[in-house]
């Protein structure tokens, strides 16, 4: 078992827009330690633009984003690691140079085999990065993830690319994240199987934005 964590997110009356197109109005909802929440809708819609502005990279057009950790109000920099569907990859270094540098800049102590290991990476230290697959890629945004020691993880798209080891690696570890009390935002076109639970699902749709409390 991991570090336990105590993560919320509460968003009020949240309206965001790209330009001059609104895309979600008036949003409410709250997402609880050991929950994760499903994005989902077509291309274009606004799954990333969310996560940008739960991550505080994008100011909304109006409401607000409160992350709380034990009860008490955390910054997103230190609630909150972002896997974005284009990852931060230095395709002039190895593999394990890469991660590596994440480890040292997030202070994860785990040794860097082992970091690997944990992803199905393990011996491809000195892959080129610029020579990762598209599944490899995403491993290896999994690694910094986990390296992050952050309570609450935002995954855009985070299935892309994978194999069915792949699937089941992603499965598990956010499994074991939420077990630990941690919290997940995942933008997907697919269902993200999780052991245990099943995820608040918020479907973004033109002018719409419907959510599914019940699960």
């Amino acid at each position: 078992m991991g570090v336990r964590h105590n993560i919320r997110l509460s968003i009020d009356q949240l309206s965001l827009s790209r330009g001059d197109r609104p895309l979600i109005q008036g949003l409410t909802l709250n997402v609880e330690p050991g929950q994760a929440l499903w994005l989902t809708g077509p291309n274009g819609i606004g799954k990333t633009t969310l996560l940008l502005a739960c991550a505080g990279l994008l100011r909304p057009d109006d409401g607000s984003f409160l992350w709380t950790e034990n009860g008490a109000g955390v910054s997103t920099s230190h609630a909150l690691a972002y896997a974005a569907h284009q990852g931060p990859e230095r395709y002039g270094l190895t593999l394990g140079e890469d991660l590596s540098f994440w480890q040292n800049l997030l202070k994860d102590e785990t040794p860097l085999n082992d970091r690997l290991a944990s992803v199905g990476l393990q011996g491809r230290n000195g892959t080129p990065v610029a020579g990762l697959s598209a599944g490899q890629k995403r491993r290896l945004s999994l690694a910094r993830l986990m390296a992050s020691g952050r309570a609450a993880w935002l995954m855009d798209e985070p299935l892309s690319g994978l194999d069915v080891d792949g699937q089941a690696l992603v499965t598990k570890t956010l499994s074991q994240h939420l077990a630990n009390g941690g919290l997940a935002i995942i933008a997907s076109h697919q269902p993200v199987p999780i052991k245990g639970i099943t995820a608040k699902k918020l479907v973004l749709e033109p002018s719409l934005v419907s959510t599914d409390a019940s699960a």
